[in-house]
């Protein structure tokens, strides 16, 4: 198997266990009239806007964590296996530093958006 068909089994391994062992949320919430599971747009116009907004950040922040944690694992796996090798160590640490620097720009977009967004988004 080579590594990329390792990857690609993780995360089709994430998106399936996320899938069955998250909770089921009852059919509550009413967002123009369609009865909806996750989404909750409560208001109208553009507080309804803003609330699917908070949302949707909500869920990506969940899953930027769980693809991070993933790029972390992934970035030891290669330094265990480098074996000393200096180009294996290498792409180690640019998958650590990639995954940083994605995570510094989501938490801008996130703090941009807090900031534009009345009241906040995790509120």
């Amino acid at each position: 198997m080579t590594k990329r068909n390792i990857i690609i089994s993780i995360f089709i391994a994430t998106v399936i266990a996320g899938s069955v062992f998250i909770p089921r949320i009852a059919l509550a919430a009413n967002c123009g009239g369609a009865e909806t599971s996750v989404i909750s747009c409560e208001g109208e116009g553009s507080t309804a806007i803003i609330n699917i907004i908070k949302q949707v950040i909500k869920i990506l922040t969940a899953g930027v964590g769980i693809a991070a944690f993933g790029a972390v694992v992934y970035g030891a796996f290669l330094y265990t296996t480098s074996e000393g090798s200096p180009d294996k160590v290498k792409k180690a640490r640019e998958v650590w530093m990639n995954t940083v620097i994605g995570l510094l720009m989501f938490a801008f977009m996130v703090a941009i958006t807090n900031f534009i967004i009345p009241g906040g988004v995790f509120n």
